[in-house]
This record gives structure tokens, sequence and C-alpha cells, in this order.
């Protein structure tokens, strides 16, 4: 298992490498997020912290799957991804290897946004190490959520459109822009199925208290269940294209 690990560690630096240490991702991750807020979210209705975790959430949920949801497809088309597969490291792994790849970006785009934001709205923070620990799960999720579009992909267009499709709805529906108790009974039920909501949760939670709170770790462990789920999922996916 620890050799396996490694590999997978390996992977990880190996992707933010090649595709994380790009310009444009950390264009895209950031701008893409502020323009929505700009849009949307900029209404004077809601209060600091409401406006922090839901653009920090939103950044990095654009960061982390940006690159996920194309990197498998890219790999897949040039043979990459089969001759990782022909080492000794299993599938399962191999895509531990590249969530924790998407996970690593993530952070970086949220402190970048973060400190700005918060410093210009005068916000305060309670618990930072609980931000942080937030973030990286997020992000971990997120990216996992990335790997599952881009396991059902055969082309790099096909991947971003089904991310796409899953990134824009959780914007809207997620409590970025709107809080979860302000929707109609049936949008605040289906927020509960998108891991956006929860992340901007915790991240409240941890901004309002300087301890966890029951709910800022329920809200965790329902992003770790979700990146399991989605990690097992993918793998599932690619096993039975990959045969």
């Amino acid at each position: 298992m620890r050799e396996q690990l490694e590999r997978a560690l390996y992977i990880a630096r190996k992707d933010i490498r090649v595709y994380y240490l790009k310009a444009p991702n950390f264009t895209y991750g950031l701008l893409m997020p502020l323009a929505l807020y700009l849009a949307f979210g900029v209404s004077g209705n809601l209060n600091a912290a409401t406006l922090i975790s839901g653009l920090v959430s939103l950044v990095v949920l654009f960061g982390a799957t940006s690159i996920e949801a194309v990197a498998i497809v890219s790999e897949r088309t040039s043979g990459t991804f089969e001759r990782l597969l022909v080492a000794p490291v299993s599938l399962r792994w191999v895509l531990l290897g590249k969530a924790l790849g998407g996970a690593a970006f993530g952070p970086v785009l949220a402190i970048l946004a973060l400190v700005p934001v918060t410093l210009l709205s005068g916000a305060q923070v309670a618990g930072h190490i609980a931000v942080l620990v937030a973030v990286a799960v997020s992000s971990f999720a997120f990216a996992c959520l990335g790997i599952v579009a881009s396991a059902y992909s055969k082309w790099i267009p096909e991947a971003q459109m089904y991310s796409n499709f899953l990134r824009f709805p959780m914007a809207f529906l997620g409590g970025a822009f709107i809080s979860v108790e302000s929707m109609p009974e049936a949008l605040r039920l289906f927020s509960r199925f998108l891991p956006l909501t929860y992340s901007i949760e915790a991240l409240k939670e941890a901004m309002a208290y300087p301890l966890p709170t029951v709910t800022y770790l329920l809200d965790l462990l329902v992003l770790v269940a979700f990146s399991a789920g989605c990690l097992l999922w993918a793998e599932r996916v690619l096993r039975k294209r990959l045969a």
C-alpha cells in the first residue's frame, strides 16, 4: 500500500507540473467565479461571510475541475494513460493521484482569492486552520467530480461540456448567490445533493467559529463520502471503457 501511495503522489506531482502550473488555469479558475459574482452575487443582500465563502468555494470548484475534466481524456487519446496502467500501479491509485493533483491546485487559487477579498471586506476569520482544511477537502471532492466527467468522455470538448453541465447548476443552486434557507423547499432539498452546498456551509462555519462545530464536521464528512463515491464511480466506468 505504501508503494501504491508513493506512485499516486508521483502522478499528482507530474500532473501539477504538466497541467496545472500554467497561467491560463489560474486566470480561468479565478476570473470565471469572479465574473459570476459580479454578475449575480454583488447585490448588497449578502453579508461578508456569505460572499467570501461562496466566492472561494466557486474558485475551488472551477479550479479543481478545470483540468481534471480533460486530463484523463487527453492522456487516453495520446496513450499515456494506458502506459500508466502498465506500470505496477492499480487504476484506483492512478485516479487517486489524479485527484490529489487537482486537490493541490484548488487551495492555491482559494488563497489568492481569499486574502484580498477578506482584506477588502473587513471580514474576520475565526478559524484559520478550519478554513484551510475545508478548502482542501472541498478541492479534493471537486477534483473527484472532474474525474467522473472525464471518465465518461472520449474527446476534450465532450469532457468540458460534461463538467460545465455539473458546475453551473451547482454555482446557482449551491448557496453561492442566495442562501439555501431562502430557496423554495424543492430547491432546498435539491441543494443538499450538491457538494458545493457543503463546501460553502463548511467555510461559513469555519469563518464564524474558532473551533470546529458539529455542522462543520458533518459537512466535511459528506464531502469525504462524496469524494470516495466519485472515485469508485469513475473507476468502474473506466474499467468498462478500458476493457
